[in-house]
């Protein structure tokens, strides 16, 4: 395998602390082992379509990696119940590829979820699209409407959660919690002991979701452990 290049990119306002700025380190690769990828992810490291990248903002250290141990995942009494009220959901796993449905669906999530400007089909293909590991879509139907679309990657022994949209006119239905649900059951039945979610920030109420999932491990100095860490001690370690 060639040489990873690494940059440092500076890009502007941190979307989570409006105070700040966000700062990291990437590299640009159309192909990697599964097997590296999943180290690096091992160590913090995420990826965005052929990006591969890790936060290194001044002053600040609050995107913690977040895994859920999904061969002892024990689901609350709320996640229970947003499963149930989705028994007639269908699962469909596809290669990625592009399809008008699942573009439009992420569009109208975009501008009435996020409240973003509708992006372009060269944003859409760039971000969910170009993957330089295995990776899959996983269309969610209910009937013959599409409601909901996550893009994942099948490393090694990992599942790593990408992105998921959904059509706001469900929201009812807590698609989001109910995806991941499903990424959990379909890691724990490839015997994978991981689904990887990405980062989780204490103090922001946009990834308060992702420490509903338990048990779970963060990735503190350089090493996972157990979360079993109040806020208040995470926010003090992060922030003092």
């Amino acid at each position: 395998m060639r040489e990873m290049l690494w940059f440092h990119a500076n890009n502007g306002s941190c979307p989570y602390r409006s105070q700040r700025v966000w700062e990291n380190i990437y590299t640009q690769t159309e192909s990697l082992p599964n097997h590296t990828y999943e180290a690096l992810l091992n160590q913090g490291f995420r990826r965005s379509g052929y990006s591969i990248y890790h936060p290194i903002c001044q002053g600040c250290q609050a995107c913690i990696p977040i895994r859920i141990n999904t061969q002892q995942f024990k689901p609350t009494k709320s996640q229970r119940r947003t499963k149930n009220n989705n028994k007639d959901v269908r699962c469909e796993h596809l290669p990625l590829h592009f399809s008008w449905e699942s573009f439009s669906l992420y569009q109208k999530y975009q501008q009435e979820w996020h409240s973003s400007k509708c992006p372009t089909e060269e944003e859409y293909r760039s971000f969910l699209l170009s993957s330089p590991v295995d990776s899959e879509m996983v269309y969610y139907w209910i009937e013959q409407t599409l409601v909901g679309v996550s893009w994942i990657d099948r490393l090694t022994s990992i599942v790593s959660s990408v992105y998921f949209v959904f059509e706001p006119d469900f929201a009812k239905r807590r698609l989001g919690v109910y995806s991941i649900l499903y990424e959990i059951e379909y890691a724990k039945n490839l015997g994978y002991q991981w689904l990887h979610l990405g980062y989780w920030i204490p103090d922001s109420v946009k990834m308060h979701y992702k420490a509903e999932y338990q048990p779970a491990q963060i990735l503190l100095e350089n090493q996972w452990k157990d979360f079993d860490y109040s806020w208040s001690e995470l926010q003090q370690s992060y922030n003092e």
